[in-house]
């Protein structure tokens, strides 16, 4: 809808502050996260839908700025780097962007440092050894697995739609994050090496069953891969 609205819009900046008032009153919920705000001048800026951008951006509108009409100043847009490309390593931030087939599974999954730390974890305990991006890139099968575990975070199954959860995180009563963790003492089960995973693909265990499914399914992408990774 935004790219929609944005492209009948002039190239000026009352109109297009109009237009981003328009597009946050017509929202259907607000974010999650007090903290996080969504602008309303993300768009596509392909005709095949596939990129992802600010349709604000001088690149983009030909020569105006005109970002000052979002919920940031064009200043911060200016300067703002993902905290995942300070936290995560080149050669991982590499891996996510290959492996992730469209920009929406990308952005769920760069945004989730411990989600990418955790399935690498994994590997390297199933391989006994490291796990390096760099040889997962390089060989298709083993990239191919890597997006297919990736993808979890769209296909999981059973996560419970309705649960007020954000991969690992929830929100207090003044709508900020808050890890979650396993309560392993109401469900009768020891801690395991999947449960960072399991958390961050917005699984809410309800009982022992529950949590051993979402284990086994994490942990048998994760022996796809090595086993990708071996052939």
């Amino acid at each position: 809808m935004q790219t929609e609205r944005l492209r009948r819009v002039p190239w000026e900046a009352s109109a297009w502050h109009e237009a981003a008032r328009e597009l946050l009153a017509a929202r259907r919920a607000e974010p999650m996260f007090s903290a996080v705000r969504v602008c309303p001048l993300l768009g596509f800026l392909d005709n095949e839908r596939k990129q992802v951008g600010c349709l604000a951006h001088p690149l983009v509108t030909g020569g105006a700025d005109l970002r000052d009409c979002g919920v940031y100043r064009s200043a911060v847009c200016e300067t703002f780097t993902c905290p995942s490309f300070g936290w995560l390593t080149d050669a991982q931030a590499r891996l996510v962007q290959a492996a992730c087939a469209d920009w929406y599974l990308y952005g769920l999954v760069i945004t989730d440092v411990e989600f990418v730390r955790g399935c690498l974890r994994l590997l390297e305990w199933e391989l006994a050894g490291p796990a390096r991006p760099e040889a997962l890139l390089e060989q298709p099968e083993a990239l191919a697995a890597v997006r297919r575990l990736f993808a979890l975070k769209e296909t999981a199954p059973r996560r419970g739609a309705n649960a007020t959860v954000f991969g690992r995180f929830n929100r207090d009563a003044d709508g900020e994050p808050v890890p979650r963790t396993v309560d392993y003492v109401k469900l009768g089960v020891r801690t395991a090496p999947e449960d960072d995973v399991v958390l961050c693909l917005g699984y809410v265990p309800e009982n022992a069953t529950e949590l051993m499914g979402a284990r086994e399914l994490v942990r048998s992408h994760v022996k796809a891969v090595a086993r990708a990774l071996a052939a």
